[in-house]
């Protein structure tokens, strides 16, 4: 048994000597782990954007396939993806603001009616 303790302790050594001892283990900054993340992210935003059927056949209108635009992000840079999200969060939701702004016109109008004909 003293012969195999030996042993061991030979080819401990032997690793240890053989090894570079600049392998070192780094701590990873939040910061750099939620970049990541959002950079995945956005990614998964601007994918899922051309993904949609709308964005398909407008895409087959000008003349390109939902397959060639999947492939075309696949290969855009991050800072190129990233300024897509952006843009993509800027877009308005559903219909355009006209509406929004001639509901508030006419909200203000009763407003006003009211109180200008009930005193």
């Amino acid at each position: 048994m003293r012969a195999f303790y030996k042993l061991v302790a030979k080819v401990l050594i032997l690793s240890m000597i053989w090894m570079p001892f600049s392998i070192q283990a780094g701590m990873v900054g939040t910061d750099q782990v939620a970049a990541s993340a959002q950079d995945q992210m956005n990614r998964d935003k601007v994918a899922s954007f051309v993904s949609r059927s709308d964005v398909a056949s407008q895409f087959e209108a000008l003349g390109l396939s939902a397959s060639t635009a999947k492939e075309r992000v696949d290969a855009m840079t991050q800072e190129e993806v990233n300024r897509i999200a952006g843009k993509i969060d800027a877009l308005p939701a559903g219909a355009s603001d006209a509406w929004a702004w001639v509901a508030g016109i006419l909200i203000v109008g009763l407003i006003i009616w009211a109180v200008w004909y009930k005193k």
